[in-house]
């Protein structure tokens, strides 16, 4: 089915919240969008018109089959990007996000079958989230937000949460201070702001609250 770039801006969003198990109601979508309400709520309506979305009882954006199929596979060729712009293209880990946007939108159904033979069909698009329709089962049971873990206790990280990527100095600052998934990090001090003194990969590294609870680890024995 075709759609334009702008109806597939709010396809992947829903997608992404939904993952994420953030409400989709209009005003939170606009707000993951950065957009007005009112621009939502337009759209929304065409979106439905095609077939795309329904409103569930609860007011929240659900996407019908049709559209949960065409989300998967432009989250999947954005991941999939992801991957290449990094591993093959060697793209700076913080501009792939950004990058794949575009990427993405162009990739075809045989592209993205070059992408998996050349990637390994990997699980996982470079911040961790899974990609959907890949072979290889991810495992995000018994993750906790960074936030979440005491002092003391050495964790891995494992996945960002989606909205953190729409930020590129947010990304930036992440991939300086070695806050990529599989870093080691131990929690040194927990700060009354909510502020946490890191050691990542053996330097030290403050983080602010804000961030900390969209940074999910797996602790690590020993």
């Amino acid at each position: 089915m075709s759609v334009t770039s702008h109806q597939e801006d709010y396809l992947e969003a829903i997608f992404e919240m939904a993952e994420e198990g953030i409400p989709t109601h209009q005003a939170r979508v606009a707000q993951w969008l950065g957009i007005s309400a009112a621009s939502v709520s337009e759209a929304v309506k065409r979106l439905a018109r095609r077939g795309l979305i329904e409103t569930g009882a609860d007011r929240r954006l659900e996407l019908t089959v049709e559209g949960q199929d065409l989300a998967e596979v432009l989250v999947r060729r954005h991941r999939l990007a992801e991957r290449f712009l990094v591993e093959v293209v060697g793209l700076p880990w913080f501009r792939s996000h950004e990058e794949a946007t575009a990427w993405g939108r162009t990739i075809s159904q045989q592209v993205e079958e070059r992408f998996i033979e050349i990637l390994g069909d990997p699980a996982t698009c470079v911040h961790g989230n899974p990609i959907p329709g890949s072979k290889h089962a991810v495992d995000h049971d018994g993750l906790r937000p960074l936030h979440e873990v005491a002092p003391g206790a050495r964790v891995r990280l494992e996945r960002l949460t989606e909205d953190l990527e729409l930020d590129l100095d947010v990304m930036r600052f992440l991939e300086e201070s070695g806050l990529m998934p599989g870093a080691a990090i131990t929690l040194l001090a927990s700060g009354p702001d909510g502020t946490l003194t890191l050691e990542v990969d053996g330097e030290t590294v403050a983080l602010g609250s804000e961030l900390a609870d969209n940074l999910w680890t797996r602790a690590v024995a020993g």
